[in-house]
């Protein structure tokens, strides 16, 4: 971590570490969960995979750390299996839960996928700047002046 003695620029050159990440994104999918609980019944499974899914996507599509997005989409899996599939945490049995469940997993993998594309679009931001096997190197070209030798005015 830098300190900067200056103090009159934000420093925002470290990116997030990996448990701050997994925290904040654990958080929003026990908010979707929740939500998800509250919203739908327990027979419609579909619906309740779809939001919790929707929110892993999005999580996956604004954070860059793919350790941090795995370990929040294992976690939102387990959750939608354990808590809104079935009851008390129990992660296994019948109902095909593991089957939604995978939803949640694609949807990371696309949100994971919108976020690459993204960075290649941008290559001069800094997203280019994380993924730099992506993104070409840009260079530029600068025209000899005129009166150059071997220039179209040389004499």
């Amino acid at each position: 971590m830098a300190v900067d003695r200056n103090q009159e620029t934000g420093t925002y050159a470290e990116p997030t570490p990996t448990g701050i990440s997994v925290a904040v994104g654990w958080a929003a999918m026990v908010g979707a969960v929740l939500l998800a609980a509250a919203v739908f019944p327990p027979v419609d499974l579909a619906a309740r995979a779809f939001l919790v899914a929707v929110a892993a996507g999005a999580y996956a599509a604004l954070v860059a750390d793919l350790r941090a997005v795995a370990a929040v989409t294992a976690l939102a899996m387990a959750t939608f299996v354990g808590f809104l599939a079935h009851r008390y945490g129990e992660l296994t049995g019948g109902g095909g839960a593991w089957t939604y469940a995978a939803l949640i997993a694609f949807a990371a993998v696309l949100g994971v996928g919108y976020r690459h594309l993204r960075a290649m679009a941008s290559a001069d931001g800094q997203e280019a700047d994380r993924y730099p096997s992506v993104v070409g190197s840009r260079t530029s070209v600068v025209a000899p002046p005129d009166d150059a030798p071997g220039g179209p005015r040389a004499a």
